[in-house]
């Protein structure tokens, strides 16, 4: 494996500096990039799609376990400068905007992949359900988030951090938190801790995401009121139709959206159809 500090000693003397537009920070931690790696389950027999791979710390971790690896890079300079220093390895640089990437083209080519990214923490969210929705071209999921958004991730219903996030990732996987990385495995030092998030898919997506999503964000944007308030709050009916319709669910009108599992709420969004 390439030394990462290497690559950005050589990076910087090209003039190639991370740019804050794109919330560029190099993961400059060897041992962190390898355990990604170990931790993602990554074997010979896997395809992997990696998402900005900046100076490549975690791709040539990734390239010594992987039969392939694709990596999407929107900032031409670090595209060119990760095919040169791949030559002869089994990596296809693909630049551009990984939201705008066809996965299903990736698929035809390589078949199933493993997804593996330490992600600009600014549109981290955005490339998660991006995945997520595109399951049926994936294995699994191993990412990195900043850690306040890892937490909210994986937390259970009742918990501060348990919102319209933790039920939307449920619907199509289990999420678990790996483990934290320090601010100090960066370079620049961002101002905010990451954390290594594994999702394993489910065989089938339990929900539709659209549906789920707008039932989640109206409910959630009054996650202290009670379910049957907040309902009435985002226009699903008079007060005595809602109590018909969580009766219908099983759900007690004076529990709060965030103490409800996506069990609930899935039958919550079966009973609402007839609103």
């Amino acid at each position: 494996m390439l030394d990462p500090r290497e690559l950005l000693k050589e990076a910087l003397k090209r003039g190639i500096v991370p740019k804050k537009s794109l919330g560029q920070h190099f993961l400059l931690d060897k041992k962190m990039a390898q355990r990604i790696v170990r931790e993602a389950g990554i074997s010979p027999e896997d395809a992997v799609l990696e998402i900005g791979p900046g100076l490549g710390s975690l791709t040539f971790a990734l390239l010594e376990k992987a039969k392939a690896v694709v990596a999407v890079e929107l900032d031409s300079r670090l595209a060119s400068f990760l095919r040169e220093k791949a030559q002869g390895l089994p990596l296809e640089v693909v630049e551009g905007d990984f939201l705008r990437i066809d996965l299903s083209q990736l698929f035809s080519r390589y078949g199933r992949l493993k997804a593996v990214g330490n992600l600009p923490y600014g549109v981290s969210t955005e490339i998660l359900f991006k995945l997520l929705q595109a399951h049926r071209y994936l294995e699994d999921i191993t990412l990195m988030f900043q850690w306040e958004v890892a937490q909210r991730i994986v937390s259970p219903p009742g918990t501060k951090r348990y919102g319209a996030l933790s039920v939307t990732v449920r619907l199509f996987s289990e999420p678990r938190l790996l483990f934290r990385v320090p601010r100090g495995a960066f370079w620049p030092r961002p101002e905010v801790q990451g954390g290594v998030v594994r999702f394993r898919l489910h065989e089938q997506p339990k929900g539709d995401i659209e549906t789920m999503k707008g039932l989640l964000e109206g409910l959630f944007s009054s996650r202290r009121k009670t379910i049957l308030n907040a309902l009435l709050r985002v226009g699903y009916g008079p007060r005595e139709r809602i109590r018909s319709l969580l009766e219908r669910a099983s759900i007690d009108p004076m529990r709060r959206p965030e103490t409800l599992s996506l069990e609930e709420y899935l039958a919550l969004a079966e009973s609402l159809k007839e609103v």
